[in-house]
C-alpha cells in the first residue's frame, strides 16, 4: 500500500507528524505499571486493570492497525509572572486540544472510510483507558523522554497525542534505530528542576506530587505541597521548559493554541467568578473540566505564596463566606501564612 496518500490526508487534517503499528499488545509496558502499583506510583484517575491498558483490542475488538498522530502545541514564552497574577501551562493556553485533536480525527477516518475500506474506527485522545505515550513510542512516532513525555522531533515534548484505530491492514512505519532515550545520557535537568521531587529518576514519576496533578485533583491540597506550587494556576511546564531539546524546538503552526487566555491570569476575579462568567472565560480551554472552584482554589494558594498581604481581608472574606469547602481551607491557609508575613 502507498501511504502518501494517507500521510497528505493526516496533514491535510491538521496533524504534524504519525506512526503506524499493528493493534497489538505493548507488552513493554507491563513491567513498568507493574512496579508503578507496587510502589505506589499508580495515578488513582487511570483504570487499575493494566492487562486492559496495554491491549489496544480491549478498546476496538476488530482493530488491525494504530495511528499514532501528534500535534504541536508550542506558541511562545510565557515569561514571568505579574503579582497577583497565576500561570497556565501552555497546554491549557488555547482551544481544547481534545476538540482540535477530534476534528483532525474525523477527517482522517472520513479517508480512510472512502478510500482503504475501513468500517469501524476509534479515536482517543488521552480520554481512554490506552496508554497514549506508549503506544507513540511503540509505533515509532516519538522517542521517550527523563520527564515521563514523548519527544516528536522537531517540536520537543511539545505535542499532544492520540490515535485511530482502524478496522484495516496499515503498513507499519517505524525504523529499526527508534528504540531510545529522547535525551542525552548525562542530562537530569528536568529531574533536578521539578519542585515537588515529583519527577524523581529517569521516566519515573510520583503522579501525586506533580504539580501538574495538584493543580487539577479534587479536593484539599495537602498541606506540604502547597508552597512549591508558586504561581502555578494550572497545569505545569517546568520540566518541559528546562530541557535542553525543548529550548530548540520548531514553533507550532496551529494558531487556535495561541492564547485564549492567559498565559497568566488575575487571581482575585477567580475567588468570586459565577458559572456564567467561568463558562464565558475558559469554557474554550482545557481548563473548563473541573470547574471554577478549583481554579479558586489554586488563586488562594497562590495570594499566599506571594505574599501579598493587600489581600488578606479578601481571603478572610473567602474564608468565611464561600460556598466550597476546599476554597473555604485554601483561603484560611493563606490568610494564616500571610497574617505571619
Amino acid at each position: 500500500m502507498d501511504l502518501r496518500e494517507l500521510e497528505q490526508a493526516i496533514y491535510r487534517a491538521g496533524f504534524d507528524a504519525f506512526a503506524i503499528m499493528p493493534a497489538k499488545p505493548v507488552r513493554y509496558m507491563l513491567p513498568i505499571l507493574r512496579e508503578a502499583q507496587a510502589e505506589d506510583r499508580y495515578p488513582d484517575f487511570v483504570d487499575p486493570k493494566i492487562d486492559r491498558r496495554i491491549d489496544p483490542k480491549n478498546l476496538q475488538k476488530s482493530a488491525k492497525s494504530i495511528i499514532s498522530l501528534a500535534v504541536s502545541y508550542y506558541t511562545g514564552d510565557p515569561g514571568n509572572c505579574p503579582p497577583l497574577q497565576g500561570t497556565v501551562s501552555r497546554s491549557a493556553w488555547g482551544v481544547d486540544y481534545h476538540q482540535v485533536l477530534g476534528q483532525g480525527m474525523d477527517m482522517v477516518i472520513d479517508y480512510l472510510r472512502q478510500n482503504l475500506g475501513a468500517v469501524t474506527c476509534t479515536k482517543a485522545v488521552d480520554t481512554s483507558f490506552l496508554i497514549d505515550r506508549a503506544l507513540a513510542v511503540e509505533a515509532g512516532l516519538g522517542y521517550p523522554g527523563k520527564n515521563c513525555a514523548v519527544y516528536v522531533p522537531p517540536f520537543g515534548s511539545w505535542v499532544f497525542l492520540g490515535e485511530i484505530l482502524a478496522d484495516v491492514d496499515l503498513p507499519p512505519t517505524k525504523g529499526d534505530d527508534q528504540n531510545n532515550w529522547a535525551c542525552p545520557a548525562g542530562c537530569d535537568r528536568c529531574i533536578r528542576a521539578c519542585p515537588t521531587k515529583a519527577l524523581f529518576a529517569p521516566g519515573k514519576i510520583q503522579p501525586k506530587r506533580c504539580i501538574s496533578y495538584l493543580t487539577q485533583m479534587s479536593g484539599p491540597i495537602p498541606l506540604d505541597l502547597r508552597e512549591k506550587i508558586g504561581s502555578k494556576l494550572w497545569g505545569c511546564d517546568i520540566c518541559q521548559q528546562v530541557c535542553p531539546i525543548n529550548q530548540k524546538a520548531s514553533p507550532s503552526p496551529h494558531r487556535e493554541f495561541e492564547p485564549v487566555i492567559g498565559p497568566h491570569v488575575g487571581l482575585v476575579p477567580l475567588l468570586d467568578l459565577t458559572k456564567k462568567e467561568f463558562a464565558e472565560q475558559f469554557g474554550q480551554t482545557s481548563m473548563a473540566w473541573r470547574g471554577k472552584n478549583v481554579l479558586a482554589r489554586n488563586a488562594c494558594i497562590i495570594l499566599g505564596n506571594q505574599g501579598r498581604t493587600e489581600v488578606l481581608p479578601l481571603l478572610e472574606k473567602t474564608a468565611r463566606e464561600h460556598p466550597s469547602p476546599i476554597v473555604q481551607d485554601a483561603a484560611a491557609w493563606a490568610v494564616d501564612k500571610l497574617s505571619k508575613n
